[in-house]
């Protein structure tokens, strides 16, 4: 019986450091997104003809999944909506950016008990919408969506057992929209739950 319990007392204290290592934030979670975004747009007719539609801000929501696959490490599925306010006129053409939708996969590696990097990657779909005057008097509506590859690289912090705050870098190629190429940079803040 003695040779039980202190077996059983070992097994107890060499467990415990392995425990107390076990930092990675695994569940199901959602955040409030707030993103600076820069909407970039090449011509495919003219290779050189490159321009900034527009910084501003998008907002919008992400949910996801996070299963722990090692101490330090999670993974899971996530998607997330942006509503953008980007818009881009010269009176008579405009070019509005009115939303981005992704998916994809997130890896996280929990630095220590409330510290964690994590690199995303997925697809997203970019959707824009405006008009051109090509003739005096004649103006001519558009609207088209995109989608591509995107990734974002950012560090959560946990400020409570639920409550966290993310800040985040990411690019996004969302191909040819009514003729044009589309790349989207974006870096931005979330406060987010996990449950």
């Amino acid at each position: 019986m003695n040779k039980f319990a202190f077996a059983a007392a070992l097994a107890a204290l060499v467990s415990t450091p392995a425990m107390a290592d076990d930092n990675a934030k695994s569940g199901a979670r959602i955040e409030g997104r707030l993103t600076y975004e820069t909407p970039t747009v090449s011509s495919l007719v003219n290779n050189n003809d490159i321009f900034k539609i527009g910084s501003a801000v998008a907002y919008g929501a992400e949910a996801g999944y996070d299963f722990k696959v090692g101490s330090s490490v999670v993974v899971g599925p996530y998607v997330n909506f942006e509503k953008s306010s980007v818009k881009s006129s010269d009176g008579l053409n405009t070019i509005k950016v009115k939303d981005n939708f992704a998916a994809g996969v997130h890896l996280g590696y929990a630095l220590s008990e409330k510290g964690q990097v994590y690199i995303k990657a997925g697809y997203a779909k970019l959707r824009i919408a405006g008009r051109i005057a090509p003739a005096p008097g004649n103006i001519v509506a558009f609207a088209g969506s995109g989608s591509g590859a995107q990734g974002a690289i950012g560090y959560e912090h946990s400020f409570s057992k639920n409550i966290y705050g993310r800040l985040e870098f990411g690019y996004g190629d969302n191909g040819q929209i009514v003729g044009l190429n589309i790349q989207r940079r974006h870096a931005g803040i979330a406060i987010g739950a996990r449950f």
